[in-house]
């Protein structure tokens, strides 16, 4: 059978680039635009037919050899063959597809903010388990596969979370674990802090957990390990992190969305403003300190207890609502918010939130979104609804991945 010769045209969303041969529409993973590659047809995604290259007949001038040993086998990164700016820029042209294809048209000005340095920024890490003839130890899923490839180093994760792993193995290893399913840590990012949690397939059985943590902590003497919570800091505001909610994985890029996002917002000190989807409370607290007072919606009962002493421990006029955010609006009244910051999750907002915002018509939105797709499909319902897109920013949250973070400011009429 002859080999599949592919020349990708254009990236898609999800790392891959798009090909087309004899009609045929390809997405061909580890490719760039503009190569001609030797593929093997991996099944399909999507009702699109998928292909891994294997061989590199034309590079990309962009192309750069990956660093990572996993890359390729590993499923977290899809990008480590690009060169970074040119990641930035496959980044953009992916988020002016899929507002072209909304119906909107990116904002040329539209900035893209990188890192200077691309690596090691991820503070949080969940690794899955899998047992092996040498023990425990802890790794990613394979592209597009539910089986486990077990890591020793990780060049996108903060350092201190890629020495804990072999430690965790090892305890597990000595005391005899089994069932165990994944792994989760989270650094301090200005701390000595590491928050952890072990998850069991089913039901987590009776095991000497603290035996465990106190032989883990003989193994990194130089962390100290939590099982509640981590502080996190910035611009001299302290919040408490749990694990079972939701923080920015890239906390030097956090800082980089939350002022791109706060500077379109452009709060004045008697504006009162909503946050939904206000997780524990960063974008709320950090609002509250510039204007009148900030109205934070949130549905993870957690997230909400953890957001109201956040408030409480920074001294800010957060008041929390519990609920969903389109059932939660319904009680807000006309004329209370001049303006409205939403971060929803990946699937974006419900219609019937769009509806409430539209209803409520506050003079400035600024969405921020980890999804294209839902973004400018909800961006396109605000505009019909009567807004304008003003401005835009694409922040890249997860260099060397296909994930990105975009934020609009849209304005009434």
């Amino acid at each position: 059978m002859a080999p599949l010769i592919l020349r990708p045209s254009s990236p898609a969303h999800g790392g891959a680039a798009v090909a087309r041969d004899d009609g045929k529409v390809w997405l061909v993973n580890y490719a760039l635009p503009g190569e001609v590659v030797e593929a093997e047809p991996r099944g399909r995604q999507g009702g699109v037919a998928v292909a891994a290259a294997t061989r590199v007949l034309e590079p990309s001038p962009h192309r750069v050899e990956p660093p990572c040993p996993y890359f390729g086998a590993c499923g977290g990164c899809q990008l480590q063959h690009a060169a970074y700016q040119h990641q930035l820029e496959l980044k953009r042209q992916v988020v002016e597809e899929a507002w072209s294809r909304a119906g909107l048209r990116l904002p040329p000005d539209t900035a893209v903010l990188g890192m200077e340095d691309p690596w090691r920024y991820r503070i949080r890490g969940e690794f899955e388990a899998v047992a092996t003839p040498h023990g425990w130890r802890f790794g990613f899923h394979r592209l597009r596969s539910h089986s486990v490839l077990p890591i020793d180093s990780c060049l996108i994760h903060d350092q201190r979370i890629e020495r804990a792993l072999p430690a965790f193995a090892r305890a597990a290893d000595e005391l005899q674990l089994t069932g165990l399913q994944n792994l989760l840590l989270t650094v301090e990012p200005t701390g000595r802090g590491l928050l952890w949690r072990l998850r069991f397939h089913g039901r987590e059985p009776r095991w000497p957990r603290d035996e465990f943590a106190h032989r883990v902590a003989e193994l990194l003497p130089d962390a100290a390990l939590l099982d509640d919570a981590i502080s996190l800091e910035f611009w001299n505001l302290t919040f408490r992190v749990r694990s079972d909610t939701f923080v920015q994985t890239n906390y030097r890029q956090m800082l980089a969305l939350y002022r791109t996002a706060l500077d379109m917002l452009a709060s004045r000190p008697g504006d009162r403003v909503l946050d939904l989807y206000a997780g524990i409370g960063t974008l709320s607290v950090a609002m509250a300190h510039e204007t009148a007072g900030v109205t934070a919606i949130e549905e993870n009962p957690r997230a909400v207890q953890l957001g109201r002493l956040n408030a409480r421990i920074n001294s800010a006029r957060v008041e929390y609502l519990a609920g969903k955010v389109e059932a939660v609006l319904r009680g807000v009244r006309l004329g209370q918010h001049q303006a409205v910051l939403l971060d929803p999750p990946r699937a974006g907002c419900e219609p019937e939130a769009l509806a409430e915002l539209i209803r409520l018509g506050p003079e400035r939105l600024v969405y921020v979104s980890c999804e294209p797709s839902t973004h400018a499909r909800d961006l396109i319902g605000l505009v019909r609804g009567g807004y304008r897109v003003r401005r835009a920013a694409i922040v890249d949250m997860f260099p060397q991945t296909y994930h990105i973070e975009s934020v609009a400011l849209l304005e009434r009429g």
